[in-house]
């Protein structure tokens, strides 16, 4: 994905280091149908993830769109993986970035945490809970590094059908 724009980095929104969310998103479609102008990739059940340098590209079945700074995948083993700490700490201790890394593949992501999840009504509170998103392969080992120690208490869920 290209370089996040410099205002997503702010104290108020991702810390002084850019939003990761946006580059790991995953839409998939199914028993879909075009009208009017419609793209060269017309399958009625295909995948859409975020150009995203050394992620998005090292996915099997899919093709780089470069006008929508997207690829296009017929591979039904993306899938998101969410986590994030259960501590009693999670909002006031940062555990990020954390790099999600595949020798498998070549994948490879680090990742900040979510945006600032308190809004005071004139200003954020500016915590962040150590929350976590990424675009994942199934089937494919991965291996996690934290920068800080990891929560003792950790929540994983990966989200595929």
């Amino acid at each position: 994905m290209a370089p996040s724009p410099e205002k997503w980095a702010t104290i108020d929104d991702c810390g002084e280091w850019p939003c990761t969310a946006p580059a790991n998103t995953l839409l998939t479609f199914t028993a879909s149908s075009f009208s009017g102008t419609t793209p060269s990739f017309q399958k009625r059940d295909f995948e859409i993830v975020p150009k995203n340098v050394g992620v998005s590209d090292k996915y099997a079945g899919c093709v780089e769109v470069s006008a929508g700074n997207m690829f296009v995948c017929d591979n039904r083993n993306l899938a998101m993986f969410v986590f994030e700490s259960l501590d009693g700490d999670t909002y006031d201790r940062s555990v990020q970035p954390i790099t999600i890394t595949s020798e498998q593949t070549g994948y490879s992501n680090k990742l900040n945490s979510q945006m600032d999840h308190v809004w005071d009504g004139f200003y954020t509170g500016q915590t962040r809970r150590s929350s976590f998103s990424a675009q994942i392969e199934a089937g494919v080992d991965y291996t996690l590094t934290f920068t800080g120690t990891p929560p003792g208490n950790m929540k994983y869920e990966l989200l595929h059908d």
